[in-house]
């Protein structure tokens, strides 16, 4: 029951990992899928609904439509997004951008910068898999910096064994015996 105007699922950056989700949305919703290739085609406002939230504004971007029918269009007044995502990959060139874009929103993201980060951190990973979700993850062994916080010492995670190191220079007795 909603129409373009109403709903606008915005995809920030590259297409690639996005292209089945925007031909289906396309196809089931002419018109709301759309995709934004430039910082420079959105805006980011103070947001009225939510105090120290801000709304995305689309100025142009490109819908796409039933068939895989995709057009460029300028959108005046600018179209606000009911839902982001997009190309949070640190790596990303287009990260920078992306990621400022979607940044304290005030409707529902697909990612951030940070989850990204978190993501691509195996070891983290297996960690929350193993601590917080109870599944088994391979035998692991991880050398870590004292300085890295985002790894708590407990709960302790089964088949996650991690090795504190204050410095990595001078250790090696520690890592031999462990």
């Amino acid at each position: 029951g909603f129409g373009p105007l109403d709903m606008t699922v915005c995809i920030l950056g590259s297409p690639t990992p996005f292209l089945p989700v925007l031909l289906e949305g396309g196809t089931r919703c002419p018109g709301a899928m759309v995709l934004c290739l430039s910082p420079s085609w959105a805006s980011r406002v103070p947001s009225e609904s939510c105090p120290g939230a801000w709304s995305l504004l689309l100025s142009r971007g490109v819908s796409f439509k039933a068939g895989g029918h995709s057009a460029l269009e300028s959108f005046a007044p600018p179209r606000r997004a009911n839902y982001v995502t997009g190309t949070f990959a640190p790596g990303d060139p287009e990260g920078g951008w992306v990621g400022e874009l979607a940044r304290e929103l005030d409707c529902p993201t697909g990612g951030s910068v940070p989850l990204a980060h978190r993501l691509e951190d195996a070891l983290v990973t297996r960690w929350v898999l193993a601590a917080r979700a109870a599944l088994p993850v391979p035998p692991t062994l991880a050398f870590v910096l004292e300085s890295r916080g985002d790894l708590p010492a407990q709960p302790a995670a089964p088949g996650v064994r991690l090795v504190r190191l204050r410095d990595p220079q001078g250790q090696q007795s520690l890592v031999q015996e462990e």
